[in-house]
């Protein structure tokens, strides 16, 4: 009887084994695979975000925030979709999105937030941009003493 408990135990341990060095492997894998990007698209452009946000009180009846559009930068593209790469999010009870009438993507980004219905409402909106014109330098200058 003892010997039969040592056996399973070590059938035990061997497939614990097993699994453990699987799981690390796939997680070598995964994490050191390339990364392709467009030849020159580093160089030539930066990836930022922009955003907005609302505080409201209970029983406000709607706000709305506009998201800036920086200078030289264009919506992105959430990487494999057509839309544009945006989220909103809320806090409290209430409900936001980003206008639909009032948003064109290149010239207006406008989010709004329905009735608060708790103390506090806020809205987040967020952008990410391509900026062609705001790629920072490699190696920033030191501020000089005055």
């Amino acid at each position: 009887m003892n010997h039969r408990h040592n056996i399973s135990l070590i059938k035990t341990f061997s497939i614990s084994r097993y699994l453990i060095g699987l799981c690390f492997g796939i997680l070598l894998i995964n994490g050191m695979g390339p990364i392709v990007e467009p030849a020159g698209a580093a160089e030539s452009q930066s990836r930022t975000e922009s955003n907005c946000t609302i505080g409201m009180a209970k029983d406000e009846k709607k706000a709305e925030c506009h998201v800036p559009i920086l200078n030289g930068c264009t919506v992105a593209q959430f990487p494999g979709y057509d839309e544009p790469w945006a989220e909103a999010s809320k806090g409290g009870a209430t409900s936001c999105q980003f206008d639909a009438e009032k948003t064109d993507w290149k010239t207006s980004i406008v989010g709004t937030c329905q009735a608060c219905k708790t103390e506090q409402c806020t809205g987040r909106f967020t952008v990410m941009f391509n900026c062609a014109d705001n790629v920072p330098s490699a190696s920033p200058a030191i501020p000089q003493p005055k």
